[in-house]
């Protein structure tokens, strides 16, 4: 039994960090009603600086290319100076990305600021790795290691330091703010931005405040477990799934049940740790990092009432969603295009090209999802993971002929979708994102580090699909790659992309717009929101396992770090970017942002900047989401494009047969969902309800 207590108590530190980590969520949610990916990227990048400052006396700043370190100490400072300088480093940080980023969006919907949080988390980690590399880094301890001896077990001193810090940080927490007057102010203001208003509040001032708090203590957690954790761009950003996990355990709200809840949950892995090692017929991959998941789906029920009472007066502006026009002449036009684009592109060109019609229909699964049903994903690259990888199973080692296998692995991500968007039925926007990260992220954890299901690190082969005969891979001895994939590939993104047109444009596609319009006035219309859910999660999660079927066959071998949850991030920040309402977004996407496709290959090869495509997609993502939720699609082909520019000044050429160019009168029809181009604001809602 002493070995079981003395995992527990080896817990401590990472529960640690969960609670302050989520403590730092609770403050920036109560005082500005954000719930911020980007916090766990904040406590990577301070834990950096500190590193630099103490062990080589140089200060890193974040952004690139521009000398971006100063070095003023060969033999680096001392620990306290060098954490003292990184926090001071990490509040002045925190307050440029709250006062450029999450200002500006105080009132926008929650879809937007979601986007903006998830873009500043991927620029952050994307300068991490430029500037500090991927390789691991370790430190010397910071807290004292002091062998302690309790109840015959024996461990180091620092488990109780760091349990006695996050304890003492939420007691102080919460003092201040139930008995200061900065505690009262900031109550007052999350629950109603107006009403603080009316009395002299400045909530702007007071939300600013509470991020330079909140990112403190978030650099001072990262700080913390670099001894006890090795530092990393991508794990240390992570962490933000746990620390949510925590926090919505506390309902965003209690400083006392977020402590802790981050405690239980260190200690909670740290003794599955102990029990993979007894029972070994407990899965031995990612079960540790699954708890999240599952504290996450534990609190659901607690939740939606309590996060739903910030009092805010909002114009609840999204994107807009494009109506298609002609989808059966659309879909024909752009296979000619495709097929003349293909025939005349050669070698890594046609590759890319290729590469981005697949990534183009899992950004078509955002569309369907995000766009017209206004349901937050950050799970489509797992799901088109999870088809990949059944599509190796099903055609190389169960024999499976192509099409079957091809039909049966898109399918077969349509019920690990559904159980992913389960909790939808309960909640939108901001918790369904932070339910669908924490999904991928035990996929990433639980499925993709499983070596019989996706062959670890050498990854597993997929055959050529062949068609009554006729090779359609993608390679042939030294014809690489060939024109006949390229085709195969363009007909299906084009049967694809023709399928969600007709959705958009049927009963099912008004239905989605109805229930991402207003969900009560939908219910209230008679339309079945749970179903409609569901249904849009299903055929997202579809349309995810054919873009990834396409990527199977298109690289012959496949691996897990292809489908990892920070490629999920990746899709949403590039067709976001593009238009993430509109399928001609989601080509674009697939075009024009997606890693390894056609325009960032073609770009690194002139100007060899693909290391900075994350970079530049987390930028976008945010700039889009501050002052452009329409992306760029929306901007050529929405009312103000240059499309509609060219349709008006057509109407002037050739008028209507009166002469007079007006449009013919109609009689006036009832009030229906924001459709088309048209944004969807608090009092389009208030039309449609009414």
């Amino acid at each position: 039994m002493t070995s079981y207590f003395l995992f527990l108590l080896l817990g401590l530190g990472s529960g640690a960090v969960y609670g302050i980590l989520a403590l730092g969520l609770v403050l920036k949610h109560r005082s500005a009603g954000v719930v911020d990916f980007g916090h766990g990227a904040v406590a990577m990048f301070g834990a950096y600086v500190f590193l630099d400052l103490r062990d080589r006396g140089t200060l890193q700043f974040p952004w690139i290319g521009l000398p971006h370190e100063w070095t003023f100490s060969s033999t680096g400072l001392s620990t306290a100076a060098a954490m003292t300088a990184a926090l001071v480093y990490s509040a002045l940080f925190g307050l440029l990305i709250y006062t450029l980023v999450h200002r500006p969006l105080q009132n926008a919907a929650p879809l937007n600021r979601v986007c903006a949080s998830v873009g500043v988390m991927l620029g952050i980690q994307a300068i991490a790795v430029l500037n500090f590399g991927t390789q691991g880094r370790s430190t010397s301890p910071i807290l004292p290691t002091t062998p302690i001896e309790v109840g015959g077990v024996t461990f180091p001193a620092d488990r109780l330091y760091f349990a006695g810090i996050v304890v003492l940080l939420a007691a102080v927490l919460a003092a201040v703010y139930r008995f200061t007057p900065f505690g009262l102010a900031t109550r007052a203001a999350a629950e109603n931005d107006a009403g603080a208003a009316l009395i002299g509040l400045s909530a702007h001032r007071i939300a600013a405040v509470n991020w330079v708090i909140a990112s403190v203590m978030a650099a001072g957690a990262g700080i913390l477990i670099a001894p006890i954790s090795t530092l990393d761009p991508s794990s240390y950003t992570l962490f933000i799934v746990p620390a949510l996990g925590v926090a919505l355990v506390a309902r965003f709200s209690s400083f006392a049940v977020t402590a802790a809840a981050g405690l239980i949950l260190g200690m909670a892995q740290s003794e599955i740790t102990k029990l993979l090692m007894v029972w070994t017929w407990l899965p031995q991959q990612g079960l540790a990092q699954g708890l999240p998941f599952l504290a996450i789906l534990i609190a659901l029920p607690l939740l939606t009432k309590r996060l739903a009472a910030r009092g805010e007066l909002a114009e609840l502006r999204t994107a807009t969603v494009g109506r298609p026009v002609r989808p059966g002449l659309t879909a024909v036009l752009t296979f000619a295009a495709g097929l003349i684009v293909l025939a005349a592109l050669q070698g890594s060109l046609r590759s890319a090209m290729i590469n981005s019609i697949g990534m183009g229909v899992i950004c078509l699964s955002l569309v369907v999802l995000t766009g017209y049903v206004g349901q937050v994903s950050l799970v489509q690259m797992s799901l088109a993971g999870t088809s990949a990888f059944l599509l190796s199973h099903l055609a190389d080692s169960w024999g499976v002929p192509f099409p079957l296998s091809f039909l049966l692995a898109a399918l077969g991500a349509v019920p690990v979708g559904i159980v992913a968007g389960l909790p939808a039925l309960r909640i939108r926007g901001v918790l369904l994102a932070i339910i669908t990260l924490a999904a991928g992220y035990t996929i990433d954890a639980m499925v993709f580090n499983s070596t019989s299901f996706t062959g670890g690190t050498a990854g597993r082969d997929v055959p050529s699909p062949d068609l009554f005969g006729l090779d359609l891979g993608i390679a042939r001895g030294d014809d690489y790659p060939r024109l006949v994939f390229g085709v195969f590939a363009l007909v299906v993104a084009v049967l694809v992309g023709w399928m969600v047109a007709r959705i958009r444009l049927g009963s099912l596609g008004r239905m989605f717009l109805a229930v991402r319009s207003n969900e009560r006035a939908a219910a209230a219309a008679g339309i079945n929101v749970s179903r409609a859910k569901l249904t849009a999660f299903a055929l997202s999660s579809f349309v995810a396992g054919v873009g990834g079927c396409l990527l199977a066959f298109q690289q012959g071998t496949i691996s897990p770090s292809q489908f990892a949850v920070f490629q999920s991030l990746s899709i949403l920040a590039v067709v976001y970017v593009a238009g993430v309402g509109r399928i001609t977004g989601a080509a674009m996407a697939g075009v024009m942002f997606a890693p390894a496709g056609f325009f960032v290959t073609l770009l690194d090869r002139w100007f060899h900047v693909g290391e900075y495509q994350t970079l530049v997609a987390g930028i976008a993502l945010t700039l889009t989401a501050v002052q452009n939720p329409d992306g760029v699609a929306g901007q050529l082909l929405g009312p103000k494009g240059p499309v509609a520019a060219l349709r008006r000044l057509a109407a002037r050429i050739h008028p209507d047969s009166s002469g007079t160019g007006a449009p013919p009168l109609s009689p006036p029809s009832p009030p229906s969902p924001p459709d088309d181009d048209t944004p969807v604001t608090a009092a389009t809602q208030r039309t449609v309800t009414s």
